[in-house]
């Protein structure tokens, strides 16, 4: 299945992120095989197609695409758990759960 994602939906995803600069957050990343990656740090700052998290353990830095979490190939969440967000693209508008 295809999925058709706006221009306005994306630039909503990075608005989204945006208001999460600099918080602490977790990152679940699926490298496939159905093997995830979870990482927990900062999003450092954000970029008109990608945004840069900064490990709190390792200071290093990870660039993700906006397109990994319309995939779901990318989850974020809070300490609390509450994802920061989620996405239904299988309707033709764009929807945040």
């Amino acid at each position: 299945m295809i999925i058709m994602v706006s221009k306005d939906s994306l630039q909503k995803i990075k608005q989204d992120v945006e208001n999460y600069v600099g918080q602490e957050i977790f990152v679940k990343a699926n490298v496939g095989r159905n093997k995830c990656i979870y990482r927990k740090g900062v999003i450092d700052s954000t970029y008109t197609n990608l945004f840069v998290f900064k490990e709190s353990d390792t200071d290093n830095k990870l660039s993700y695409g906006y397109a990994d979490l319309v995939t779901n190939t990318l989850e974020l969440s809070l300490p609390s758990g509450e994802p920061i967000a989620r996405y239904d693209f299988s309707t033709p508008k764009y929807a945040r759960l």
